[in-house]
């Protein structure tokens, strides 16, 4: 009996991957949410300058309609006290009138060290992505995104995965650096298999990439 469970349980994962990863390389991508209610939103930001271009960016899409994107989530890596410094500043300076927004950072281990070996990445990976799993069930994105942090992978997979068991909407959308200009950085190569969008802001990036779309230059 158990192992007919299972079986089936393998059987139905497998089919919702394969269904979800053939929208998403082909034009029939899901869309993003645009109700008119909350969405839900996750954000993995990294050490030094990935955190300045996600909050720039996360400034610009809030700028237009703040009180819809709530509750908001963030996920930095345990060691990084410079970022979560600037996230509390940007959502101080940012709050909204009604006091009504919504606010959680969490920490979780480093994926992958500058300069570590991509043998022992592995495991720390894995140990990432088991730490991962109660920030991600807890924030149940709408839309995650991300902006090129090693530590994004592991939410990126438990995102994934909680889609297609149908916990949450998680449309994946992940902006490539500037300064990634004739190539994609490892994290965007690795993406490039699962997320929804793959945005970025050099052409000939768009021109090597298939999947990759071009939209310009959003870093001031």
């Amino acid at each position: 009996m158990l192992l007919l469970v299972t079986t089936l349980l393998l059987t139905f994962l497998l089919g919702r991957l394969t269904f979800v990863l053939y929208r998403i390389h082909t034009q029939n991508r899901p869309p993003l949410p645009t109700s008119p209610t909350t969405v839900r939103l996750l954000s993995v930001a990294g050490s030094g300058g990935h955190t300045a271009e996600l909050l720039q960016l996360l400034s610009s899409a809030l700028s237009s309609d703040r009180v819809k994107y709530k509750p908001r989530h963030y996920i930095i890596a345990d060691t990084d006290v410079m970022s979560r410094s600037k996230i509390v500043k940007f959502e101080e300076e940012g709050k909204t009138a009604d006091g009504d927004d919504v606010v959680v950072i969490s920490a979780i281990p480093r994926a992958r060290e500058v300069g570590q070996s991509y043998i022992t990445s592995i495991f720390t990976t894995l140990y990432s992505q088991l730490m991962a799993v109660p920030w991600v069930l807890r924030a149940r994105p709408d839309i995650l995104l991300v902006n090129g942090p090693g530590t994004c992978i592991p939410v990126c997979v438990m995102v994934l995965f909680l889609r297609l068991v149908g916990v949450c909407g998680g449309r994946i959308v992940y902006v490539e650096s500037i300064c990634r200009v004739t190539s994609l950085s490892l994290s965007g190569l690795i993406l490039l298999l699962f997320a929804d969008h793959v945005l970025v802001q050099w052409p000939q990036l768009a021109e090597r990439y298939r999947r990759c779309t071009y939209i310009g230059r959003l870093i001031s």
